[in-house]
């Protein structure tokens, strides 16, 4: 069946040079769609629990949705999906920009790039063409001066070229390293750059000025129009009202719920003053390199213009993750200092998370005096020490002295020092956390740490708004099932982050509506933080592009099979419900000060949401897991059978 093309896979060997096209068959992609649900599929099949991140067999799939490149709204994303070095289970970051939109204008929706190279290389898609060239030149180089000396080289006057790259971090296979395209953009979780640095892949630059077929154009144009539409007014009635509601600074003090100190504490006064929204508005220039296709612009670029770090650019300017990951939880309150580290970061090919991660987990061992500057390479980690942590992303990204502990993540590098320092390892699933304290985060912001596949953070998860819904009237206009709408919203807005109730509905819900999102291509803030589209909308759009026509009962069921997939990549490498829990921490030390002081969470409260979570989820409730019969009821027939016969499967469940 012609998909009207899309499908197309382009599957590069660098051991052999060997370069072939391939199409998708249509049953793979009306049951898994594409982008993140297609690439975890053939991550299933290809990649066992024998293949080790950095061996030749690891497969890096570089993974477009059915929608990218269209004028559906945020359709501007990417997929890089891989076995992760930081965490050893399913790796699947999700980047945007124009990059994956150029690669699809080449005809190309998704790259598997297989073996290894036996020098660094880079891949050059220039429309039909494609080549494998040398990349010696561009060994050792960082991600924004290889992009420049690439767009040089390839690139004429009326030539739209996009690199994506790796930078040093990548090159010396640091586990978290992430490839950077167009200079701001990034899948950084789980290390897609250090399985592209095993494989001596520098680069891939891509031009693409083909047009993008579909199979009903008018219908497409028509459904993207009123998806778009609905975007755009969920925006205003969501994000638009931000310059009457308070600061987020304002926000996360008042809530204490800040990471700060690796996460010793909810609080840091100080960035009240020195990360304010008059603050960083000063430096913010404008919405330049907005993601492709989008009506959103969270994309705000900001400048420095004064002082120590005058000149350094940093995209995402305000978010409050930038701001906590990279400052907060390294006791750093000054923001032009916060925004060199992410953009040092970006440099290097570094995923600022978990560096950020690595570094105060580091910090908090020297204020206790586990380690002391003779571990350190004379470094003095202290807290907020802004020179001290650059110094220690250079060493991270060239494994030089102690960086080389910290390279390995905390978790590896915890185990390398012993001394007692697992306990500060701040992780999930070994991947550093994201920014949110679970002791006093937004309930629905929070749980999905615990519940994400590729570990940590809740970007595939609960990454949504955390200061309520805006008003039931916007609730009323949901794209979800009504009977899904009650058990989620049944409170007023104003206690909806404040509250456990709904939560694990609100999970199960978001991840299926994500995983949706990142198999066709789009942005999740749209069925996330916007709460703007859903299976109506999806299934729309879907049907009308690629001519097999899908309800939006069964697009839900594809986002269901999709995020179970992912769960049983990690079930079959042996992980079980143990894993879905945050460190100790949290359980045994009651926030020290703040407004919510003495704040603990409860093993036995966290429990009963995991129960219920796993019971709408129809997995078994002693291990996490799904049953077989789950995995039959999904379309993984033959993943049940291979899990039964590796006894992985739970005998009883509920």
């Amino acid at each position: 069946m012609d998909l009207c093309g899309f499908g197309k896979i382009l599957n590069v060997d660098l051991a052999t040079g060997r370069i072939e096209k391939q199409d998708v068959d249509p049953q793979l992609a009306r049951k898994y769609l594409g982008g993140m649900g297609l690439s975890c599929r053939m991550l299933y099949d290809e990649v066992g629990p024998d293949v080790e991140p950095f061996s030749p067999d690891n497969i890096v799939i570089f993974a477009n949705g059915p929608l990218t490149g269209t004028s559906a709204p945020c359709a501007g994303r990417t997929e890089i999906t891989t076995r992760s070095p930081l965490t050893g289970i399913v790796g699947s970051g999700n980047t945007g920009g124009s990059w994956g939109a150029l690669l699809k204008r080449a005809g190309v929706d998704q790259i598997v790039v297989r073996k290894c190279a036996e020098r660094p290389v880079y891949l050059w898609v220039n429309d039909d063409s494609v080549e494998i060239r040398d990349a010696s030149h561009l060994w050792g180089k960082d991600t924004a001066v290889t992009s420049d000396i690439l767009q040089a080289e390839l690139g004429s006057p009326a030539a739209q070229i996009a690199v994506m790259a790796i930078g040093q971090a990548g090159e010396h296979l640091v586990t978290y390293a992430c490839p950077i395209n167009e200079y701001h953009h990034t899948a950084a979780r789980a290390g897609a750059g250090a399985v592209m640095g095993a494989k001596k892949l520098k680069a891939i630059a891509v031009r693409g000025t083909g047009a993008i077929k579909m199979a009903r154009p008018k219908e497409f144009r028509e459904a993207a129009r009123a998806a778009r539409d609905r975007v755009k007014e969920a925006h205003v009635a969501l994000m638009g009202a931000a310059s009457i509601l308070p600061d987020p600074m304002d926000v996360y003090l008042a809530r204490g719920c800040m990471p700060a100190r690796n996460f010793q504490t909810g609080v840091m006064p100080r960035l009240r003053e020195t990360a304010h929204r008059e603050v960083y508005r000063k430096h913010v220039t404008g919405p330049n390199g907005t993601c492709y296709a989008c009506p959103v612009t969270c994309f705000l670029l900001a400048e420095v213009n004064e002082g120590k770090y005058a000149g350094v650019k940093v995209n995402r300017a305000p978010a409050p993750g930038i701001i906590m990951d990279a400052g907060a939880k390294c006791g750093l309150d000054n923001l032009h200092a916060i925004w060199n580290f992410k953009e040092t970061c970006h440099h290097l090919g570094l995923d600022y998370v978990s560096a950020s991660g690595c570094i105060s987990f580091a910090m908090e061992l020297f204020q206790y005096g586990i380690i002391t500057t003779q571990d350190t390479d004379g470094i003095e980690l202290s807290w907020g020490n802004e020179d001290a942590m650059v110094q220690m992303l250079h060493k991270i990204a060239f494994r030089e002295g102690f960086g080389d502990v910290l390279a390995e993540g905390s978790v590896r590098a915890a185990e390398t020092l012993g001394r007692g320092a697992s306990r500060y390892a701040m992780t999930v699933k070994g991947m550093e956390m994201m920014f949110m304290e679970p002791r006093t985060g937004p309930t629905g912001f929070v749980f999905g740490d615990l519940t994400n596949p590729r570990g940590g953070d809740n970007l595939k998860t609960t990454h949504g708004r955390t200061r309520g819904y805006a008003a039931n009237w916007w609730v009323d206009k949901f794209d979800m099932p009504e009977d899904v709408k009650a058990r989620i919203y049944s409170m007023p807005p104003e206690q909806f982050a404040d509250t456990w109730e709904g939560k694990p509905m609100h999970s199960r819900w978001l991840e299926d509506m994500y995983s949706i999102a990142n198999a066709l291509g789009l942005c999740f803030f749209t069925c996330g933080p916007l709460l703007a589209l859903g299976p109506t909308y999806f299934s729309g759009l879907f049907s009308a592009f690629s001519g097999l026509d899908m309800t939006p009962e069964e697009i839900t069921k594809c986002g269901e099979r999709i995020f179970t997939l992912l769960k049983a990549y990690d079930v079959r490498l042996g992980l079980t419900r143990k894993d879905d829990i945050w460190p100790d921490r949290f359980f045994e030390e009651p926030l020290p000060e703040g407004p919510t002081k003495g704040a603990v969470l409860s093993r036995a409260a966290i429990g009963q949401l995991l129960d219920e979570y796993y019971d709408l989820r129809g997995w078994d409730r002693a291990t996490g897991i799904p049953s077989a019969e789950k995995l039959i009821e999904v379309g993984l027939e033959d993943i049940a059978d291979e899990l039964t016969r590796l006894g992985k499967l739970p005998k009883h469940t509920n």
